[in-house]
Parts: C-alpha cells; sequence; structure tokens
C-alpha cells in the first residue's frame, strides 16, 4: 500500500519561521547629517551614520545604522573652524578585511575649505561584511596610547573598535574593523592631553542592540578627567543584530519525504537556526510530524532523530516506532508523530538543526499528510522557571495497579499562587495484546492528577506497537511552592503487558511555570462519540483567544488521544486546526493498514503543535475539527474518536514573544 495521499482546499497562512543568511557579502555604507549645536557638538558639526547595508539597497537605512559618529566644529580665538569630513575607499588589508571605506575628520584649520592630510585629527574605517556574517556578536572597544607620529603629531589615545566574532570577551587584532585617533593638541592648545572615556549603551535609537559610548575631548582644566563640557566627540560602537532568529525559531513546511528503504540514514527535511544568546540556557526542540514505520514487512520499525550542526543533540535525542502482529501479516501503518527534547547549557553561538530517519525493516515514510510539519525551539533562559528530569529506563507492567515509572520525577518550587504549571511527558509506549490497553499518569505530590492518556491497539491479533508519545498538561491553582512530580504506569488486563521507555534516547518530564496572561486554554476531559463525514467540529475542543496586537504569532498546542477510521483497513482519518471557523492547514491523520484485510483500532495519544500568525489584533475562536472522507474519491470509511482514556483534552493557545 501506498501511501501518497495529499489533501486539498483553502488554508490560512501559518508562521514557520526560519531565518537564514544569503552568503552574499553586505557592503558598507556612510550618511552625513548636519548636527545642529547641542549636547552633541557645542558649535554643531556633522552628524556621520556608519553600517552595513544588509537590504542590499545601496542606501543606508536607519535599521543599518551600527556606528555614529559627531565630527565637531572647532573654537580658536572666538572664531569658530568647520570641522571636515573625508571619505577614500580603503583596499583590502589590515585595516578592512574585506575592504571598505577610510573616514578622514578634522577641523579646517587654513580655512580652505579642504580637509588636508595635516588637518587630519580622527580616522575610523568602516569596513565590509564578511560573506554569510550573521552572527549576533557584541560589540568591543580598546583604547591604546598613540605615540607621537603620522597618526597624531603631539601624540593620543587610539580608539579600536570591532566585532567579537570569537566570543572570547576581548577584541583580539583580527577582529578591529574601526580605528579611531584622539589626538593631543588638536585644537591648538599644546600640552592639553585627550581624553576618552567609555561607557555602556543600552539598547535604544543609537544602538538596536546595545553597545557602548565612547566620549572624547580635551582636558581641557587638566584635571585628568574627561567632563561633560569636554567632550567634543561621540561615537556609538554598537553590537551587531543577528541575520538569524533568536528566542525562538521555527522550520518551514516541507514536503513528504517519500517512501524510503531500509538501511541507511536519510534527511528527511525538516530545518532550523536559532542564534543562542545565553551560555547558561538550554534550547527546548518540539517536534509534529507523521511517520510510517515498517512499511511491507512485519515487525519492522524505524527510527526519527534531531540532529544539531551536522552531528548529534547534546543530549541526543531520538525515538524509535515499531510494529508487529501474531499473524506474519504485512502492515502500513502512519501516525501522528510528536516529541519534545531538551539541550544541556551549550554556549552561545548559532545551532542548525534537522531531522533525519533510518529504517531497520521496511520501508519508512516521514510527513505523509502532515502539512505543518514543524520543528520548533526555544531557548530557555537562566531566568526562566522550569524543572525537569531525564532519567528512567524502560519499565514493564502486567495488571490494574499502577506502578512508579523509574527516573522520571521532578521537584519544582513554583513561585507565585496565580501562575500555571506546564507539565509535558515525552516517552515511548506499548500495550501487547490484542484489543487491550495502557495508562501513563502524572501524580503531583503522590496524588493522582487530570494528567493522564490512554493507549489502545486492536487490529484481529496480537499485536506489539511501540508508540513515541508526547502529553501535554495544563495545572491552575497550584500553590507556591516546592512540589513533586512523577510519572505512573498501568495495564488494562494481567494478561496484557503495559510498556514504556524502549529505544529512546531518553524520557523527558517538563515542569514550566508560566505566566496566566496572553495565553487562554480549555482542558476539560470528554471523550468527542463516533464522528464520520465532511469537516466538522470536535465537541468542546476549542478556545477563544484575543490577539493583543498586529503581526503576532500564535502557538497552539493540542494534546489528546485519536482514533482514525474505526472498522476499516488502509483508510485515512484526520483532523486540523480551525480559526474563525476557517481551516489552517495544520493537519495531520492516522491511516492503519495490514494485509489480513482486519478491521483496525488504534487509540493513540497526540500532541499537535501549530504555529499561526498575522491575526487581525481581537478575539479569536480556535477550535479542532475532524473528517474522514478521502480526498482522493470522496468517499468515507468508519469514524474517528477523540479522548479515549484521556484525562485533559488541551487546547492550548499562546501568544509567542
Amino acid at each position: 500500500m501506498t501511501l501518497g495521499m495529499r489533501l486539498g482546499g483553502s488554508m490560512l497562512g501559518v508562521l514557520l519561521v526560519a531565518c537564514g543568511s544569503s552568503g552574499q557579502r553586505s557592503n558598507s555604507l556612510i550618511r552625513f547629517v548636519e548636527e545642529p549645536p547641542g549636547a552633541h557638538c557645542a558649535n554643531g558639526g556633522t552628524q556621520v551614520k556608519s553600517g552595513l547595508d544588509t537590504s542590499g539597497n545601496e542606501s543606508l537605512e536607519d535599521g543599518e545604522v551600527t556606528s555614529t559618529a559627531y565630527v565637531c566644529n572647532g573654537s580658536s580665538g572666538g572664531e569658530t573652524s568647520r570641522a571636515l569630513v573625508r571619505m577614500d575607499a580603503e583596499p583590502v588589508g589590515t585595516n578592512c578585511a574585506q575592504g571598505g571605506t577610510r573616514v578622514s575628520s578634522g577641523l579646517d584649520g587654513n580655512g580652505n575649505g579642504t580637509l588636508e592630510a595635516g588637518e587630519v585629527t580622527s580616522t575610523s574605517f568602516v569596513c565590509n561584511g564578511a560573506p554569510g556574517n550573521s552572527s549576533d556578536t557584541k560589540a568591543l572597544v580598546r583604547t591604546t596610547s598613540e605615540p607621537v607620529g603620522s597618526n597624531c603629531a603631539q601624540g593620543g589615545t587610539a580608539v579600536q573598535s570591532g566585532l567579537d566574532s570569537n566570543q572570547n570577551g576581548q577584541l583580539d587584532p583580527g577582529e578591529v574593523s574601526s580605528t579611531a585617533y584622539i589626538c593631543n593638541g588638536a585644537s591648538g592648545s599644546p600640552g592639553v592631553q585627550a581624553l576618552v572615556r567609555l561607557e555602556a549603551e543600552p539598547a535604544g535609537a543609537n544602538c538596536a542592540q546595545g553597545g557602548t559610548v565612547v566620549f572624547s575631548g580635551l582636558d581641557s582644566d587638566r584635571n585628568g578627567t574627561l567632563d561633560a563640557s569636554e567632550v567634543n566627540q561621540t561615537r556609538y560602537v554598537c553590537s551587531a543584530q543577528s541575520a538569524f532568529a533568536t528566542g525562538w525559531a521555527a522550520s518551514a513546511p516541507t514536503d513528504p519525504s517519500g517512501e524510503v528503504p531500509a538501511g541507511f540514514w536519510f534527511n528527511s527535511g525538516r530545518k532550523v537556526s536559532i542564534f543562542k544568546t545565553s551560555a547558561s540556557s538550554r534550547l527546548k526542540i518540539t517536534i509534529s510530524d507523521t511517520l510510517a514505520a515498517g512499511m511491507g514487512v512485519n515487525g519492522g520499525s524505524a527510527y526519527y532523530r534531531l540532529r544539531m550542526n551536522s552531528g548529534y543533540v547534546s543530549p541526543d535525542c531520538f525515538q524509535r516506532q515499531y510494529v508487529w502482529n501474531s499473524s506474519g501479516w504485512t502492515n502500513t501503518y502512519s501516525f501522528p508523530f510528536a516529541t519534545v527534547c531538551l539541550t544541556e547549557a551549550l554556549p552561545a553561538g548559532l545551532y542548525e538543526f534537522d531531522t533525519w530517519a533510518f529504517s531497520s525493516g521496511g520501508i519508512v515514510a516521514v510527513g505523509v499528510n502532515a502539512f505543518r510539519n514543524l520543528v520548533l525551539v526555544e531557548e530557555l533562559l537562566p531566568t526562566a522557571k522550569y524543572g525537569f528530569s531525564t532519567e528512567g529506563g524502560i519499565t514493564t507492567v502486567s495488571g490494574t495497579t499502577f506502578r512508579k515509572a523509574p527516573g522520571r520525577t521532578v521537584t519544582f518550587t513554583k513561585q507565585a499562587s496565580s501562575s500555571l504549571l506546564k507539565v509535558t511527558l515525552a516517552d515511548t509506549f506499548r500495550i501487547s495484546s490484542n484489543m487491550s490497553a495502557g495508562t501513563v499518569l502524572i501524580k503531583m505530590d503522590g496524588f493522582e492528577t487530570s494528567c493522564s492518556t490512554g493507549q489502545y491497539d486492536g487490529q484481529g491479533t496480537n499485536g506489539d506497537f511501540h508508540h513515541p508519545i508526547v502529553m501535554t498538561c495544563v495545572f491552575p491553582s497550584v500553590s507556591a511552592g516546592a512540589h513533586t512530580f512523577d510519572v505512573w504506569i498501568r495495564s488494562s488486563s494481567t494478561s496484557a503487558e503495559a510498556y514504556l521507555g524502549w529505544e529512546r534516547s531518553y524520557p523527558l518530564l517538563l515542569v514550566e511555570e508560566i505566566e496566566n496572561q496572553k495565553l487562554a486554554y480549555t482542558n476539560g476531559s470528554s471523550p468527542s462519540g463516533e464522528l464520520s463525514g465532511n469537516w466538522a467540529g470536535v465537541g468542546s475542543r476549542q478556545v477563544q483567544y484575543t490577539v493583543s496586537a498586529a503581526q503576532k504569532t500564535v502557538r497552539v498546542t493540542y494534546s489528546d488521544t485519536f482514533r482514525g477510521t474505526v472498522g476499516c483497513n488502509g483508510s485515512w482519518g484526520f483532523y486540523q486546526l480551525y480559526v474563525d471557523g476557517q481551516p489552517t492547514g495544520c493537519i495531520t491523520g492516522q491511516s492503519s493498514y495490514n494485509s489480513g484485510s482486519s478491521a483496525q483500532e488504534h487509540h493513540h495519544p497526540i500532541n499537535q503543535t501549530c504555529l499561526v500568525r498575522d491575526l487581525a489584533p481581537g478575539p479569536h475562536t480556535f477550535a479542532i475539527w475532524s473528517t474522514t472522507v478521502n480526498p482522493s474519491n470522496g468517499t468515507a470509511c468508519g469514524s474517528n474518536y477523540f479522548g479515549w482514556n484521556r484525562g485533559q483534552n488541551l487546547l492550548l493557545v499562546e501568544e509567542m514573544p
């Protein structure tokens, strides 16, 4: 059986953000603006704005300005000497590795309107950007004594600036992109020393990403301190803005992988890059997709793995799906797939994630009928409130009494009574016998909670379905203070074995404290009943949220159980996020087939994550809809069912920062 089905129809736009570098060099540009008398220049002067032409339109726009220097008119004997600026091309060399512009400035001492070599008191280099230069690096400044010579006739100070490309906290010689000379006695007062004062510049109009402000001038009162009244030049050395997303980033939707035979790893096409801003933070990765494992055989399996920077994630992030039946029938099963992984504290810098798959038996296919497949990466800063466990191995239970799973325990101190707790479990789950079930439960402080999910597999013969799962729950009204969460498991009978933790890099239990604002949710426990036919809403699975402003991105998490097209063999059942009664295209489905032509019934946990952007400010209704109609021929088979043996049917809407 081939899984090449695609759905048609209208779809709303969905935000899937992945920023990247074009790999082209950005040229430096300079713009002059007249500076009136004021705080920057007592006698007026010229404002010199510089930066890289990242838009490529050959115009230095306000958002591209990374440095502003003030070349001020001077006063000598009651007459004002005009400040002049001269620009010359700077070839590739020690001053600019990619070439650029030399900016010379000084006072027109002889009044001829030309800045001559002997009148130059400051030289800056505005350098072109290197190809692919897109890191979010901080600007650094270093001052050194400048001896008497061609740069300063009376000696002075060299102010070197640049971006900390290797992020070692020091401005190395190869990182210097601008040098300004503050020369002694530049205004005709021999023996007066040039002074420089550096201060941190917060993010704002002068430096969008923050940086350093460099004040310079002559120590007229000879007190060894550069007083405010002595400042005659102000320059801003600004930190560079990242060309990659920070805070969070998401992959763009990609096509299904197609059917790939067993025996080799292949890239399934999902890719996302993020610039990590803190060396103390972790990255949380959430994946929504579909996975068909072991197609065309019995006992086939497949791995789904996340990779980072062409290597493994630290710690590794993989999980395995397995399908088998005791009658020897060949299988073709495609189930919704989800996982959540958490990195260790990695150094700040650029990280690229992509997804890979491998079949150890049968054909594997990734992303069939998952039209908005998603890899979402979020940086959990050191200030974030969360706790987690990646401990715990395999556990098996044959019986109806809950047993605690090893590891999988988090003790978390909640800071505020008004906040919510979001609890996520990512694991693998299996029930061994035909028409048997298992249940996974989260306990808090030793008591059972509504955070539970079941799994049921029926196919006319005994089977073995190891299924990667994610369950997300929300807990309101939890008191501030320490609370302990752990995981429990049971089977529906003594003859069926429930199994947790098979072939997964690690189980993840994550507890996050989130502010009860800019979100809305419903987490009831109502089964949907049997649903068939064309697209229609799924019972109580809808919530209204008011978008705060234009151009916001909204994340929707839907966590439930789903069974597609009961009693059929090889048919598809679908569910999709709708907004204001319109489809978003964030859709996935389940298809079950075996060569024994037996009726299929598989209630599996699902955890779908969707990103929606550009909704108008104001209230919107988010809802889950369902269909059993085959889009290729318009026929329907069986019925879908949501919420079987589920404690919370969670639909959570959160506005992204």
